[in-house]
C-alpha cells in the first residue's frame, strides 16, 4: 500500500508535489523555493494536478484558494 508519493513537475511555477494518502496533505514546492502544505486535499485532486497540462494553472484554479494551508518555507 502506498502511503505517500512525490512527483516532479514540468511547470514554470510548481517544482514538485508531495502527497500523503493517509492524512490527505499536499505539500507543494514552488520554483521560488516556497513550500506550502494544503490540508484535506482528496487524492483525485492530487492525481489531476499531476496530469494537468498546466500544473500552475490547475493549482491556481483548483487548490490555491480551496483548501486551508500553512506556509512551511518562504522562497
Amino acid at each position: 500500500m502506498i502511503l505517500n508519493t512525490q512527483a516532479e513537475s514540468n511547470s514554470s511555477t510548481v517544482k514538485r508535489c508531495f502527497y500523503d494518502f493517509t492524512t490527505k496533505v499536499l505539500k507543494v514546492e514552488f520554483v521560488s523555493g516556497a513550500i506550502y502544505e494544503y490540508e484535506g486535499v482528496p487524492s483525485t485532486v492530487y492525481d489531476d494536478l499531476c496530469r494537468a497540462d498546466s500544473q500552475g494553472k490547475y493549482f491556481t484554479e483548483s487548490i490555491k484558494n480551496n483548501y486551508s494551508y500553512n506556509k512551511l518555507l518562504l522562497g
